[in-house]
């Protein structure tokens, strides 16, 4: 499922301890399919009890729940049923937790289904995650939780959770286990350089659609970065120097631009504060030239 480009601008090196247990984004048969853990059928009432905690109830001698269970009366499109109910022990410690999915299109649109993973202290289950998609779990080295990626329809990356050592925070982009892009509170932490923001050098882009658009020849990259600044189409704009804040971001300043960039990740910067282009920038490939940047006085 990875494209040529992919592969050059979706890897930080990071991959699953164990090989994870299934891709993401498959059908909802497959849906948290587990192939590594052992799972056991729990007593009924435990079942139940994590069920109801999940917000399902019997309607008509089948377990269903609503997306708008807030509304009275809820509407009737918008009940679901169960899909599956898994139990497994995802951490180790010898307990085993809950993932429950079910859906409709009325509900999720057309990833069609939607998980919670509950763990249990005592009798009472605990949503731990809440999410619309198809989940997979990938085990990583030192987390005591694994990686849990959340599928869909399509093949780029999708967004993955990831336990911070209390609860599971947003951890960045993955495919099939690999990761993508990481959310900065898991990123590297970049050292600054003589050459200024430790950044990977080459061409950049918005998105890995647009970088997928430049491996074909087709589009232009945002900027190059080539170690020491940041050029943008036909040098109308260039950042440079760089002054470090902490905490990997760094403040640009230029004749033009000023920014304020997160750089954790040398391959996926954050733009917090600029004159025109805030938000995130990929890495697309360490092509240190591009053809000319066509534009009129009109684009700007």
């Amino acid at each position: 499922m990875l494209s040529a480009l992919l592969i050059a601008t979706c890897s930080s090196g990071e991959t699953p301890a164990g090989g994870g247990d299934g891709a993401a984004g498959q059908a909802k048969a497959a849906a948290a399919a587990p192939e590594k853990a052992a799972q056991t059928a729990p007593a009924a009432a435990d079942r139940d009890a994590a069920l109801r905690a999940a917000g399902y109830q019997q309607r008509g001698g089948a377990w269903m729940a609503s997306c708008e269970a807030d509304i009275k009366p809820v509407p009737k499109d918008s009940w679901y049923g169960l899909e599956s109910a898994e139990f497994r022990d995802l951490n180790g410690d010898g307990a085993e937790e809950a993932i429950v999915s079910g859906g409709s299109s009325y509900c999720f649109g057309n990833t069609g289904l939607s998980f919670k993973l509950l763990a249990r202290s005592g009798s009472r289950w605990t949503v731990m995650i809440d999410e619309m998609g198809i989940p997979a779990f990938y085990p990583r080295k030192g987390i005591a939780w694994p990686d849990v990626e959340i599928g869909g329809p399509g093949s780029d990356c999708f967004s993955f959770v990831r336990w911070d050592g209390r609860k599971y925070v947003y951890g960045g982009r993955s495919l099939e286990g690999r990761i993508c892009e990481l959310a900065p509170a898991f990123a590297p932490k970049a050292k600054a350089s003589k050459a200024g923001l430790p950044m990977a050098t080459g061409l950049w882009a918005r998105n890995r659609a647009a970088c997928e658009g430049l491996a074909r020849g087709q589009g232009d990259p945002d900027f190059i970065f080539d170690g020491k600044s940041m050029i943008g189409p036909q040098d109308f704009y260039g950042v440079t120097p760089f002054e470090p804040l902490g905490d990997g971001r760094y403040r640009t300043g230029g004749e033009i631009e000023r920014q304020v960039i997160d750089m954790n990740n040398p391959k996926f910067i954050i733009v917090e504060q600029g004159n025109w282009w805030t938000g995130g920038y990929t890495w697309c490939s360490s092509a240190q030239n591009w053809k000319p940047w066509e534009y009129s006085e009109e684009d700007f």
